[in-house]
This record gives structure tokens, C-alpha cells and sequence, in this order.
């Protein structure tokens, strides 16, 4: 029984992975900034993004600086395995008036995002 669930999770887990990682492909393919690609639910364990000197680190649930928001998108690593997310750039309709922000496209570009 027990065997039987986490296999459960487990096969869970990659399928919501695969699911997001679709989000973050088109969303890329169509000029949209990925701010984070998470797996499972926050808070954050831990997450890296790629900066001019290589790969960083964050570690904990602290809130990104300015600095690491423009260093490209963090992926990152949950608390809770049963889940993920794609936190795409201007998904809440700021940032509008920005070329590589979700409310900047086409309403076809943001229909096959989503």
C-alpha cells in the first residue's frame, strides 16, 4: 500500500513537471520571460538561475533581488512534491507596456500559453 502511493506521487510529480515545462517552452518560444520554474509548491527549499559568473544559488523562501529578477529565470526546487508553477512575467497584467511581458502579446500568444 504504501509502495502504491508513492509510485502514485512519483508518476504525479512528473507529470505535472512535464505539464509545466510545456508552459515554460511556449511561453519562452513566444518572447515571454519566465521569472521562475518551480517544482512542487512553495515555499522555496532551494533554487539557481544563471548569472555572468555561472550558476547561483538561492537557498530558502526569501524574496528575490532586483539583481537576481534580472538575471533570468530561477528554477527552483518546493516543500510540496505535488505541484509546480510557471511564474511568467506580467501573468497579472502589470508590466504591460514590455516587450517580453505576458500582457505585452497578442491574445493568440497568450491563449496557447496558458
Amino acid at each position: 500500500m504504501l509502495v502504491t502511493l508513492i509510485v502514485f506521487v512519483a508518476i504525479l510529480a512528473l507529470l505535472v513537471l512535464a505539464h509545466e515545462a510545456g508552459h515554460f517552452v511556449v511561453a519562452r518560444k513566444n518572447g515571454i520571460k519566465v521569472d521562475e520554474f518551480g517544482f512542487g509548491l512553495p515555499p522555496r527549499i532551494f533554487g539557481a538561475h544563471v548569472s555572468r559568473n555561472g550558476w547561483k544559488w538561492i537557498w530558502g523562501g526569501r524574496e528575490l533581488t532586483d539583481a537576481e529578477k534580472q538575471s533570468g529565470t530561477v528554477y527552483s526546487l518546493n516543500l510540496i512534491p505535488l505541484g509546480g508553477f510557471v511564474k511568467i512575467k506580467g501573468e497579472n497584467g502589470e508590466m504591460a507596456n514590455e516587450p517580453d511581458s505576458f500582457g505585452a502579446k497578442k491574445i493568440w500568444q497568450r491563449t496557447v500559453v496558458l
